[in-house]
């Protein structure tokens, strides 16, 4: 009865709202004057212009609705009531606040202009509920990225003067909640563990120090295709991710992350077909030849992505451009058989190239790197070397492009998307040798300077015994072309161990180069003023040939150079070899021929899981009419030698034990640098290495002790390397296996920089 009588009270209300508002008036209504009451911002003439020329027409109620109707669809209302009193109407209404500041407060975790760019309610808009219920659901979203899954906010709501509200979010940012088991149902050939290591979310544990426990249900979209990759890559082209979701567990402590599988059956390959009219069925044979993919192996999804790529290139490089390679294949009980269909596209022409995702780097900088204009035909290699060459400027993070047909007829549109990079960094290393030296590094370095691809950079090199400064600038593209010009200033001052030999010197070099395509080549001249001072209790035994005689060296250098590699930071494929010749003697007192070169190259193992690098270098100097002095000489170890100080192999003077450095040397680094087994989501990487080297030689062999010892010094280590939130980090331990008992070792380097 109660409930009955509470029914019929609520539409009473309800009538009397509705007869009071402007639901229906008369037929004809003979308006004369309208009073407006309640406005506060907005003026009477705009709330009237809603209901145009009411003295010249007779209103009605569908006349009057609409106009109710229009002033609710501007948003700037929460109420409006319209009364009627003989030929007078009087319109009521109440305007929605105007947004003057938002507050977040008690959120520690996220900080508040993060959380301002989540929401789109801003300062100045109108007060909107509807917007405002979205804006603390964007909210609580963005703590569930962060694992707050119970985060609470609420709105308080603070009126002022005028129509004008404040509004501050309070924030209860409440537990962490973590994923605290992964299970599986249905893997029947793999264990949970192995499935675990594959996925991207990882189980809470105290001694997990990487990896992501928290649970983000976007993530299990990624770890779904995983898996999947997972198991293709095993023979199981049918498996297929039945479940996946993530359980609120009863107590509110976490999460239980579920999976459902069907493995499906191991295939094993049959047959592999190439089907395509673009060659002769004697070409086809021998390209078969080359495949990754053989008969009897067992299916992997990265084999045929691996080889439609070769496939492309192939035939491009055979001069067809856009061809399309569409694997396919036929199953028949655990067999398959893996077919490519190959065939040639039309001809088309570039109509536009449109850069996109450089807010800082000028476009021209780009642009100078393509090896096509618009208007040039199409031509894939060109392409995929240009993007490469992009890579390598060291500006971005990624580089892709896409293809889009435009409107004109045979013509496409070329997109050149790139994700802009920190150019500048601050650099800090340190070392710790054998003989409990510390030496530290500082630089100062920017690569894109005024997004023009200039190059500034700064670098001290201190440690306790020595300090080296130098200060530099290039200019890659001068007058807009492939041209650069390059500058350096540097002092360098030395000391020993003893303090009672230090040397001293500085200078400067100027050049210029050309570039055409990867290879450049560069002429340098540079003038360096060099000093020996031995004091009188000195107990060196060897001769550097500038004891207090200042020394100058006038010189100029020929550089080649060239440059595949498709990375600047993290190359996985394509080398990078350096030559230069340099003949000092145009002026000053040093007369000699010193040759150097440089080698560094990198192979994907296992379609790019493992990379290998080889890295190699080799020098020697001679004088033309007397004898090689210190400063021109070279020095080995440190990074060239993992294992050794960094001047810790060759020559040494027999009184004071140190390095004088050698007329010749040689190195060689084996390394294999992985980041399997290791937190996908961290950047860590562990590598190993062999490196092995030597230097000898001397023109003045007095107190000289190894002046002639070409026997290679062995070394074998290991590292990490990651990028943290200060920048990327690197930790490496060398042990020699071979060396000499006057060599000096440091088993232990360790480098860190931070970007700007």
């Amino acid at each position: 009865m109660i409930y009955t009588f509470s029914k019929i009270l609520i539409f009473i209300k309800l009538l009397v709202i509705f007869f009071n508002s402007s639901i229906s008036f008369g037929d004809q209504l003979n308006i004369k004057k309208i009073i407006i009451d309640g406005e506060q911002r907005l003026s009477e003439s705009y709330i009237l212009n809603f209901l145009p020329d009411y003295k010249n027409i007779k209103l009605n109620s569908e006349i009057l609705n609409k106009f109710t109707k229009d002033l609710y669809n501007t948003g700037l209302f929460s109420r409006i009531n319209l009364n009627i009193n003989g030929n007078t109407l009087k319109i009521n209404v109440q305007e929605h606040p105007i947004i003057n500041e938002i507050f977040f407060s008690g959120n520690d975790l996220i900080d508040s202009e993060s959380l301002s760019e989540t929401i789109s309610i801003k300062t100045r808009d109108v007060f909107n509920e509807n917007e405002l219920n979205d804006a603390i659901q964007n909210v609580k979203l963005e703590y569930q990225k962060i694992g707050r899954y119970l985060a609470e906010v609420t709105i308080k709501k603070i009126e002022l003067s005028e129509g004008r509200v404040n509004l501050n979010f309070e924030i209860k940012e409440g537990p962490l909640l973590v994923v605290k088991n992964i299970n599986f149902q249905g893997n029947k050939n793999f264990s949970d563990s192995e499935l675990k290591s594959n996925i991207s979310t990882k189980e809470d544990a105290w001694y997990k120090i990487f990896g992501s426990d928290k649970f983000i249900p976007e993530r299990l979209e990624y770890d779904k295709e995983k898996l999947k990759e997972f198991y293709n890559r095993r023979g199981y082209i049918d498996f297929n991710v039945i479940v996946a979701r993530g359980d609120l567990l009863p107590n509110f402590s976490g999460f239980n992350l579920n999976f459902i599988v069907n493995e499906g059956q191991k295939y094993t390959i049959n047959k592999i077909n190439i089907i395509t009219s673009l060659i002769d069925n004697d070409k086809s044979k021998l390209l078969l030849e080359q495949l990754d993919l053989e008969k009897d192996e067992i299916y992997d999804s990265r084999a045929v992505e691996e080889t439609s790529k070769f496939l492309i290139n192939y035939f491009e490089n055979e001069g067809f451009n856009f061809v399309r390679v569409v694997p396919s294949l036929n199953k028949n009980k655990n067999l398959v058989d893996v077919n490519f269909n190959i065939r040639k596209g039309k001809e088309k022409y570039i109509n536009k190239i449109i850069i996109v995702g450089n807010n800082r780097t000028n476009d021209s900088v780009i642009r100078r790197e393509l090896s096509f204009l618009e208007g040039d035909p199409f031509n894939k290699y060109k392409l995929n070397s240009s993007i490469n060459s992009i890579k390598r400027l060291g500006y971005f993070e990624t580089v892709d492009y896409s293809l889009n047909d435009s409107n004109l007829n045979n013509s496409l549109d070329i997109t050149i998307k790139v994700k802009e990079m920190n150019t500048g960094s601050v650099s800090f290393g340190i070392g710790y040798s054998s003989l409990n030296d510390t030496n530290m590094s500082f630089g100062l370095n920017e690569r894109n300077f005024l997004g023009e691809g200039k190059k500034m950079r700064l670098q001290a090199d201190l440690s306790s015994r020595k300090s080296t400064y130098s200060l530099g600038m290039t200019e890659p593209y001068f007058l807009d072309r492939p041209l650069s010009l390059f500058g350096n200033v540097f002092d360098q001052e030395s000391e020993n161990d003893k303090g009672d030999i230090k040397s001293n010197s500085s200078g400067f070099d100027i050049g210029f180069g050309f570039k055409s395509n990867e290879i450049s080549q560069k002429i340098t001249y540079r003038l360096i003023r060099s000093e020996t001072t031995t004091s009188s209790t000195s107990t060196a035994a060897s001769v550097t040939g500038e004891e207090g005689v200042e020394i100058i060296t006038s010189s100029v250098s020929l550089g080649l150079s060239e440059d595949t590699r498709d990375s600047y930071f993290n190359p996985t494929s394509g080398y990078k070899w350096s030559f230069q010749n340099t003949i000092a003697g145009i002026g000053g007192d040093s007369n000699f021929f010193k040759s150097l070169f440089n080698y560094k190259s990198y192979y994907p193992i296992e379609y790019g899981d493992y990379i290998f690098g080889l890295k190699s270098g080799a020098g020697l100097v001679t004088s033309f009419d007397d004898k090689i002095t210190s400063s021109n000489r070279f020095f080995l170890g440190g990074k060239t030698l993992r294992g050794f100080d960094s001047d810790g192999v060759g020559p040494r003077d027999t009184g004071n034990n140190q390095a004088i450095g050698g007329n010749n040397f040689y190195n060689l680094s084996l390394e294999m640098k992985s980041d399997k087994l290791m937190p996908e989501d961290t950047g860590l990487k562990w590598f190993i290495f062999s490196d092995i080297g030597s230097i000898w030689g001397t023109d003045y062999e007095t107190g000289v002790k190894g002046y002639d010892d070409k026997a290679p010094r062995i070394t074998n280590g290991f590292g990490l390397s990651m990028t943290t939130p200060v920048g990327p980090l690197e930790m490496v331990w060398g042990f020699p296996v071979k060396s000499k008992n006057y060599d000096i070792e440091e088993n232990f380097q360790f480098s860190i920089g931070t970007s700007f």
